[in-house]
C-alpha cells in the first residue's frame, strides 16, 4: 500500500511552504549538486489519545540527477499503535519528480498516478527560509549547515536536507541520512517507477474526483509534513503556540485512516475469536487445535499483536485453559461493540477499547 499514504505530514521543512514562498530565493534548481542518492531512517511517534500512542519507523531513499529536476524518493516503514487500539500498518511511498510532472505509485492499487505540476510546485522553495544558522554537525561523514527554527531543526547541505528533527502538536519527527554519495551517476534506471498502468489526471481544485485520487491517508506522509498546513501564526510570530483544536484537527487528520480500518477489523477479530473458540471444542490434537486458532492468530498479526507461541501440547487441562481465555476475550469485546459502532473518529473508539 502506499507508504509512509498514512502519517502525511511532519516534515516541517515543506510544511513552512505556503509561508516561505513570498520569501524564497529565487532558485534555477532543487538542489546544489548536480546528482546523488541519500538514505535516510526516519522515526517519530506521539500520543493520539490518552489510551492511545502512535509511533513510526522506516526508511527513505533520495535518488536524484540534473540537480534534482528529476529526483526520486522511495519510502518504506512500518506505523504502529498501542494501548487501547492495536494497530499495524506496513506503508510503502514513491513519488518522482521531473520537470514538468508529479507521479506517485499507489501499490495497493498496482497502478501509477501522472499529473502536471502545479505552478507553485515549479517554484524551488529555500530549506533555510525563516531559520537561522547555529553552526555545522556531521551527518552521514558530511558536514552539513545546522539550520534552526521553531519547533524544527535541520543539518543541510547544498539544500539537500541530511537531518531533519521537528516537534510539532506534541509530536517528535526524525528523519536522519545514514548514507549519502554525491556527484554519482544516477542511472535512468534507478530512477524508473513499477511497470503498472498509468492514470493521468489533471490538478484541479474543485474537481471532487482528483482530490480524492490525491487524497494522503500516510501517517508516516504527514508527519513528513508536506501536505498539511501549520498556521501561519505560528511561524510569523516565531512561537510554537498551537491551540487544542488545532491539534485535535491534526490528530484527526493523522488517525482517520486507522480509525477506518479498526472500525472494519474489530468486528472480524470478533468473528474470528468465537469461530476459533468453537473449534477447539472438537479439537482433538495439537495440529488440529492449531488449525483451530488460526483464523484468531492472523486477524492478531494483521492488528499487531504478538502471535504467540504454537500448541505443543494438548490435554483436558490445556484445552480449558485455552478455551478460558478466547471466552473472556470473546466476552470483553463483544462488551464494547456497541461502543464501537457509535464511535464516529478515533478518539471516540479508543475510549471505548480502554
Amino acid at each position: 500500500m502506499r507508504l509512509c499514504d498514512y502519517m502525511k505530514t511532519i516534515v516541517l521543512s515543506l510544511s513552512l511552504g505556503s509561508v516561505s514562498l513570498l520569501h524564497a530565493e529565487a532558485r534555477t534548481h532543487p538542489f546544489d549538486i548536480e546528482s546523488g542518492m541519500v538514505t535516510y531512517e526516519i522515526s517519530g511517534g506521539t500520543e493520539l489519545t490518552p489510551e492511545t500512542n502512535l509511533s513510526i519507523s522506516g526508511n527513505v531513499t533520495l535518488r536524484f540527477r540534473d540537480w534534482g529536476d528529476i529526483r526520486m524518493e522511495e519510502e518504506s516503514g512500518v506505523v504502529l499503535t498501542t494501548g487501547a487500539i492495536r494497530h499495524k500498518q506496513d506503508l510503502q511511498r514513491l513519488e518522482k519528480y521531473t520537470k514538468d510532472t508529479v507521479i506517485t505509485v499507489d501499490y495497493e492499487n498496482e497502478q501509477v498516478m501522472q499529473r502536471k505540476k502545479a505552478a507553485s510546485e515549479t517554484i524551488n522553495y529555500d530549506e533555510t527560509a525563516f531559520l537561522e544558522h547555529k553552526g555545522h554537525e556531521s551527518v552521514a561523514g558530511i558536514v552539513c549547515d545546522v539550520w534552526v527554527g521553531p519547533s524544527i531543526k535541520k543539518c543541510i547541505y547544498k539544500n539537500v536536507v541530511l537531518k531533519l528533527e521537528s516537534t510539532l502538536y506534541d509530536i517528535s519527527y526524525l528523519k536522519v541520512a545514514t548514507k549519502a554519495v554525491f556527484d554519482t551517476n544516477t542511472s535512468d534506471v534507478e530512477c524508473q517507477v513499477p511497470d503498472y498502468p498509468v492514470q493521468e489526471f489533471a490538478l484541479l481544485k474543485n474537481n471532487i474526483k482528483t482530490k480524492n485520487v490525491l487524497k494522503i491517508e500516510n501517517p508516516c506522509k504527514i508527519l513528513n509534513v508536506k501536505t498539511y498546513d501549520i498556521p501561519d501564526h505560528n511561524i510569523s510570530d516565531g512561537l510554537n503556540t498551537v491551540t487544542d483544536e488545532e491539534r485535535k484537527k491534526f490528530v484527526h487528520q493523522v488517525a482517520k485512516d486507522i480509525y477506518k480500518k479498526q472500525k472494519k477489523m474489530l468486528p472480524k477479530l470478533l468473528r474470528s475469536m468465537k469461530k476459533s473458540r468453537e473449534c477447539l471444542q472438537t479439537a482433538e490434537d495439537p495440529v488440529r487445535a492449531n488449525q483451530c486458532m488460526e483464523p484468531y492468530m492472523n486477524m492478531k498479526k494483521k492488528l499487531g499483536i504478538e502471535e504467540g507461541e504454537a500448541i505443543t501440547v494438548w490435554d483436558e487441562a490445556q484445552k480449558n485453559r485455552l478455551l478460558d481465555i478466547l471466552e473472556d476475550e470473546v466476552i470483553y469485546l463483544q462488551s464494547r461493540m456497541p461502543c464501537v459502532n457509535r464511535a464516529k473518529k478515533l478518539t471516540d473508539l479508543s475510549a471505548c477499547m480502554k
